[in-house]
């Protein structure tokens, strides 16, 4: 019952916004993805000040894509309790307290707690599962274009903050940088949780649909704890979950070690910095493009054509070197933007394909723990690889016929198959207080 007053709760207010809550929803991933992705800037940075190996620098960003899986489970569970805004807030208070706690480590060992722990766990308050969670909830028959429209805020935060934090790393130092992007993500969190995202007692919800409530029966009726179980015990969710996590391995890797691979083959920092803005730009088409057409296309088959980008992509990245010129870098960013679009747009839509219902949130939380896993497993992997190789090759390789995989597993999951909540043909929130078109 609680989980369901949330929901008419949080789809009042897309009832009378429903596309507000989007832009809200694109500029929150913006600000927690770039401060994210930032972490490849940073990378380098802390390499030079620590003087670590690759393993136990690249250990922090690990921990942190770990750990921010791991307190998926609990931000999700939170938000079927208590709604996206309180829980949004929390974490827009402990994000940049824990970027400020940053810039007092002495240290690598600190950066693991202030960093890894500490800003995953702010960090997953605020952007991917609560939101999600919510467009899930408010949207219906567009609900493709909805989520990969705010997931397209992903690349506008790679594309503004990551340069942003290079060059406050050149002028201002690493220290005074975090400090910098935790106070930004303040002005920019808490606002949009306190004025433009629903709480209690808006008016003109309207009850979920039985298709909505129930899902396509794989997230059984029940208490939350018995919805997730049988969830868990489900086929689906194991090929679900191995197709994100086969797919975010490669993804995190390349995003985190990319900088520092092609810094270490001898191009500059800024035309780096300026490269992966090129990913974050070309993403936001990408994202909105795969949430389009997973309004009408099955979902294998847009893993399949993403896959091929990002595969191309790596393959590419391999094979640069410092004779390479501008133009073939930026046709790197452009085939990485285009494949690792599909990983935080198709997340939760294809999750939500098999798990829609009133404890979809705690189900997506459990989703993302293996999803964020396998991304902390392809961070560290690259940096312990490089330590043993002297360079990221091997490491690209492996990640090439992750994806691939990842891509696989999306056929044998077969969504196509399912009838869900996305399916049902119906009225949009904002069209049924306003009496339609």
């Amino acid at each position: 019952m609680r989980a369901e007053a949330n929901h008419r709760r949080e789809g009042g207010a897309a009832a009378h916004e429903p596309w507000g809550m989007v832009v809200a929803g694109a500029t929150l991933m913006a600000i927690t993805a770039g401060i994210w992705y930032s972490a490849s800037v940073f990378f380098v940075a802390l390499l030079e000040e620590f003087r670590q190996d690759y393993a136990v620098t690249a250990g922090v960003f690990s921990l942190f894509t770990l750990f921010y899986g791991i307190s998926g489970l609990l931000v999700g569970s939170l938000v079927d309790r208590l709604g996206s805004r309180r829980i949004i807030v929390m974490g827009g208070v402990l994000l940049p307290l824990a970027l400020a706690a940053n810039a007092l480590a002495p240290s690598v060992a600190c950066l693991y707690l202030s960093y890894g722990i500490l800003a995953a766990l702010g960090l997953s308050a605020v952007g991917y599962v609560p939101v999600s969670v919510l467009l899930t909830r408010c949207f219906h028959r567009h609900r493709g274009l909805a989520i990969g429209s705010a997931s397209a805020g992903v690349g506008v935060g790679i594309l503004v903050l990551v340069p942003l934090a290079q060059l406050l790393i050149d002028r201002v130092g690493w220290r005074l940088a975090y400090v910098m992007l935790g106070a930004m993500s303040a002005m920019v969190i808490l606002p949009i949780a306190l004025v433009f995202l629903p709480g209690r007692g808006v008016a003109g919800s309207r009850a979920p649909r039985p298709a909505e409530a129930n899902g396509p029966g794989l997230a059984a009726r029940g208490p939350r704890g018995g919805a997730l179980l049988a969830a868990i015990r489900s086929r689906e969710f194991w090929l679900v979950t191995a197709t994100f996590t086969l797919i975010n391995n490669p993804v995190q890797m390349v995003l985190t070690h990319q900088v520092a691979h092609l810094v270490e083959v001898g191009h500059p920092h800024m035309l780096v910095a300026g490269i992966v803005a090129m990913v974050g730009l070309v993403s936001v088409p990408g994202k909105m493009l795969w949430g389009f057409l997973s309004d009408r296309w099955w979902p294998e088959l847009i893993y399949t054509a993403a896959t091929a980008c990002l595969v191309a992509g790596i393959g590419v990245l391999m094979l640069a070197g410092s004779e390479w010129s501008a133009g073939r870098l930026y046709g790197y960013a452009v085939l990485v933007g285009l494949g690792y679009a599909v990983s935080p747009a198709m997340t939760p839509i294809l999750s939500a394909r098999f798990f829609a219902g009133p404890h979809f949130g705690v189900i997506f939380g459990a989703l993302n723990i293996l999803y964020h896993a396998g991304g902390a497993a392809g961070v560290w992997m690259a940096g312990y690889i490089h330590d043993v190789t002297g360079s990221y090759r091997a490491a690209f390789a492996a990640s090439i016929g992750a994806a691939l995989a990842g891509a696989a597993c999306a056929w044998l999951a077969a969504p196509r198959r399912v009838n869900t909540a996305a399916d049902v043909p119906g009225p949009e929130p904002g069209e049924v207080v306003s009496g339609g078109r």
